[in-house]
């Protein structure tokens, strides 16, 4: 077996672990790690110029398709428009690789209307708009802290406009927090 085939059968397991007494958390935390490791195979696939064996892809779109795992990519879903709101502090890179990864599971495996609520069509539309408004005020990253298995398309990694950005005016936005906003009254 190879190594390849060993990590499509983990990601399966993943996708098939969870069950009716799986509470919500333990789901997003499977789903997770299940797309993470999705994407991660995905990577490779694309360096050694191999297609995801068919009955893996119809495997997966049917896995991910049930209640839990669609609970779950919800969740991973929330996660990314979060970080999005968060995009002109410290959000925006962590939200372009949930962006990233919910991009190439919808590409490969699952239309987006398929894994959502009818009224919950639009997020991913919602998501880019964040980018796009706030481009203006989101720190840039940094062309070689953009991973190398981002594809072209994937235009949100290079959203912010305002690559005349200071450091100093990166590390201001990057480190707005203050103490006080974390204590409890």
């Amino acid at each position: 077996m190879s190594e390849d085939s060993r990590e499509e059968g983990v990601i399966l397991h993943l996708f098939e672990s969870t069950t009716g007494e799986t509470n919500g958390t333990v789901i997003a935390q499977i789903f997770d790690e299940a797309l993470d490791r999705l994407v991660t195979q995905w990577a490779y696939n694309q360096i050694d110029n191999r297609q995801w064996p068919s009955g893996f892809v119809r495997k997966v779109a049917d896995l991910v398709r049930s209640e839990r795992n669609r609970q779950g990519f919800m969740s991973y879903v929330g996660k990314c428009e979060m970080f999005a709101s968060r995009s002109m502090q410290d959000g925006f890179q962590r939200s372009c690789y949930y962006r990233s990864h919910i991009q190439i599971l919808i590409d490969d495996f699952v239309p987006f209307a398929d894994l959502v609520h009818p009224a919950d069509v639009g997020a991913l539309a919602d998501i880019d708009e964040i980018y796009v408004d706030d481009a203006n005020q989101i720190p840039p990253i940094p062309p070689e802290d953009i991973p190398s298995w981002v594809p072209e398309s994937h235009w949100w990694w290079r959203a912010p406009t305002r690559l005349d950005m200071s450091q100093q005016e990166i590390d201001e936005k990057l480190n707005d927090y203050h103490p006080e906003d974390w204590e409890t009254p």
